[in-house]
């Protein structure tokens, strides 16, 4: 098989981790391959030459944009430069609407190269008028869940459902780790990876942890994003007796965090999975600023916000946005659940049901083998 060059962007630390998986997967099938790209930690660990850091492109909101307007352009040249000068073979984007629409419809005036989507952004759940975009300009849509290709295939797009990359992950990890038992209730926070979206809901999480410390004397756990200093968090989490976890080696310490407790609270994104699939009754949370909210919520088009809650069509998790996202409400649903086995056994219910929603499919093997098949013009079919 020839060398092949390809291009990928992940602006946020998940997509970091779930372009990692893939690149490895395409250097089994392809072993003459160079990445080139934006990304993070995990990516670098699969010897991808990234032009920016994610740290340095991971914008949230319309406010946030708007004061980053000038970078984002730089970053966005700098992409484009880079795509013309190498030709890459293949163009691959991880989430991140906000950037990479803008990008892939910059790159087609001039790139007659392919152009993949790996994990769609969620279009069918607010501003569906991108999917225009999609349509005339993207070649292939790789998606993690399933009643996305019928979203696509109206649309006139070609999809295929490779299953969810974090089955794998996660599975793997439960493989190998059991919960530990422990003398205290142990409740973990998540208090997301944007700068925006932590410095808004971090006192309100810290107000509920103080409530719940009280209330059960529980060891208190804040899992931090290392997209920050320790030192960002311990300036805003100053109770010395609430644990910041802190790991930049991804040494699945987050993850056995959230296996040895008996309730997360976790922001709404990809820890909401994260959680189901490892099995741990958690409630969601989110809040962003005003404008930002008046704006989206004007182009949501989806009932719930928590993924789990999507899949399932119902509110298997609660999830306290906006106005509702107070210590109070949050304090009084993690005493429902650590105090209500019916209620809390009932949740787990929910996760079981997910793992049926979305099958046991390897999802960075079966994307790399589409890919694979794109590129080299073949007409290979997953296994």
């Amino acid at each position: 098989m020839k060398s092949k060059k390809i291009f990928v962007f992940a602006g946020e630390s998940s997509g970091d981790m779930h372009a990692a998986s893939l690149i490895r997967e395409l250097k089994n099938l392809i072993p003459e391959i160079s990445i080139t790209g934006i990304g993070g930690p995990e990516m670098l660990k699969e010897n991808a030459d990234l032009l920016y850091d994610l740290k340095q492109v991971n914008f949230i909101g319309f406010s946030s944009v708007i004061r980053n307007i000038k970078k984002i352009k730089s970053i966005l040249n700098k992409c484009i430069s880079e795509i013309k000068k190498n030709n890459p073979d293949a163009v691959i984007l991880v989430d991140y609407p906000g950037f990479n629409l803008k990008l892939i419809k910059e790159i087609r005036k001039f790139y007659t190269g392919k152009i993949i989507y790996y994990i769609s952004p969620q279009l069918w759940a607010w501003h569906k008028s991108r999917v225009k975009i999609i349509q005339k300009f993207v070649d292939l849509m790789l998606v993690v869940f399933p009643f996305e290709v019928e979203f696509y295939e109206k649309e006139n797009v070609k999809a295929v459902f490779v299953g969810h990359p974090l089955i794998k992950r996660v599975d793997k990890f439960l493989d190998s780790n059991v919960k530990q038992v422990s003398d205290h209730t142990v409740i973990s926070i998540l208090p997301g990876s944007r700068k925006d979206e932590i410095e808004r809901m971090l006192p309100v999480l810290v107000q509920t942890a103080s409530l719940l410390k009280k209330e059960f004397d529980a060891e208190i756990n804040f899992i931090c994003s290392s997209n920050f200093h320790k030192n960002f968090y311990e300036e805003k989490i100053s109770d010395k007796d609430f644990n910041i976890i802190y790991d930049e080696n991804n040494s699945d310490l987050n993850y056995k965090t959230i296996l040895n407790s008996d309730l997360v609270i976790t922001k709404s994104g990809t820890s909401t999975m994260e959680c189901a699939l490892i099995g741990t009754p958690f409630c969601v949370v989110y809040k962003t600023g005003n404008l930002n909210y008046a704006i989206g919520k004007r182009l949501v088009d989806v009932e719930h916000i928590a993924m789990v809650n999507i899949l399932l069509k119902r509110k298997a998790v609660k999830e306290f946005l906006q106005d509702e996202m107070t210590a109070e409400n949050i304090f009084e649903e993690a005493k429902r659940i650590i105090n209500d086995n019916e209620y809390s056994e009932k949740i787990r219910s929910g996760f079981t049901e997910l793992r049926e929603v979305l099958g046991k499919s390897d999802a960075s093997l079966n994307a790399a083998k589409e890919i694979a098949s794109l590129i080299n013009n073949q007409n290979q079919v997953i296994e």
